[in-house]
């Protein structure tokens, strides 16, 4: 999870099967969402409530540790696309 949290949206190698998975499409529209709700909060709500500055941090540190470490966990699914690929020969 924490390499698909750096680099969503993109085809990983399952540690089980070994072959290539991909993140579901409902997951890659929560993660959208999620981003945009979390640079809104982050831009435009936290300097709007006028905290000093120590708690901005904190408070953006939290959301951030929150986005990582439990949203993409619980949200995210991978399927196995087919993608009916011709072989050569």
């Amino acid at each position: 999870m924490l390499g698909y949290a750096l680099k969503p949206r993109t085809r990983i190698k399952c540690p089980d099967c070994k072959e290539y998975i991909e993140p579901a499409t409902v997951s890659i529209i929560f993660d959208y969402v999620a981003v945009i709700v979390l640079a809104l909060l982050v831009f435009i709500v936290i300097p709007f409530m006028h905290l000093p500055v120590a708690t901005s941090v904190l408070f953006t540190g939290v959301l951030i540790a929150l986005y990582i470490f439990l949203f993409i966990p619980l949200t995210v699914k991978f399927k196995k696309y087919d993608y009916n690929m011709k072989t050569p020969g």
